[in-house]
């Protein structure tokens, strides 16, 4: 498995959901020798209200979700790529070369969980479109992970995310006239241009850099965010992101 695995927040079946899966992995799928999707779905014992997972249980479901992933991944005819928490539920997704003998190697490797029910299956997918359709994150579920990425690095070198500060914001643009009207209706949102640069790069040619004081905070990053990245993408353009100054408690 990769280093890179993140989660998000949605909706399953019009349920809350939250997803946890490898981001690295859609740079080399569809994996051609790995062509089943498999999974192996765990009734909760004791969800919370919303059919997340409680904290009084996330050690037993740690622990099978390492023996699942370790196990079934053991021989190199398996990879695991994610989980689907939601309604109750949690849903381990993996890619196999066969399905000949899954329900057998599952039940193998759950028979010391003899107090949780699970359900196994797998099905021809070439194309790994219940990766690419289902766990991957959508661009704006991307950009929501990205935020609380920074935010927790801001944290790790000692941030309160308590204090307004400047924070700026980055984009691309194909055509001056896409970058003009951006930096007009960016304004109206209280945002400042700080500089523009030109590049040779023809589908990134228009570099802007924008800023305003915010507290970037975990509850408010995405709402100062989403709307340049928005605003961005209806003009054919690309929002790279945003970084700010550490502010440390005194």
């Amino acid at each position: 498995m990769s280093d890179n695995w993140d989660f998000y927040f949605c909706r399953v079946d019009d349920k809350p959901a939250s997803i946890f899966l490898d981001l690295d992995i859609e740079q080399q799928a569809p994996i051609s020798d790995l062509a089943h999707m498999s999974y192996v779905r765990l009734r909760m014992n004791a969800p919370r209200p919303d059919g997340f997972s409680s904290q009084e249980e996330s050690e037993a479901l740690n622990a099978i979700e390492d023996v699942l992933s370790a196990g079934l991944a053991a021989d190199g005819s398996t990879r695991y790529v994610g989980r689907n928490t939601s309604d109750g539920w949690r849903d381990f997704y993996f890619y196999a070369a066969g399905a000949g003998d899954w329900q057998a190697r599952v039940s193998r490797l759950m028979a010391p969980y003899q107090d949780y029910k699970f359900e196994t299956g797998s099905r021809p997918d070439p194309e790994w479109k219940t990766y690419f359709e289902f766990l991957r994150p959508t661009p704006v579920d991307r950009q929501r992970i990205e935020n609380r990425r920074v935010c927790f690095n801001l944290k790790k070198h000692g941030d309160a995310l308590a204090q307004a500060r400047e924070i700026d914001h980055c984009a691309y643009f194909s055509t001056e006239q896409a970058r003009s009207t951006f930096v007009a209706r960016a304004a109206e949102l209280g945002y400042q241009l700080k500089q523009v640069v030109d590049l040779d790069e023809p589908d990134r040619r228009y570099r802007v850099e924008l800023s305003r004081v915010d507290i970037p905070s975990l509850e408010s990053i995405d709402g100062i965010t989403l709307p340049l990245y928005s605003l961005a993408h209806e003009l054919g353009g690309d929002y790279d992101g945003w970084g700010t100054t550490v502010e440390r408690a005194t």
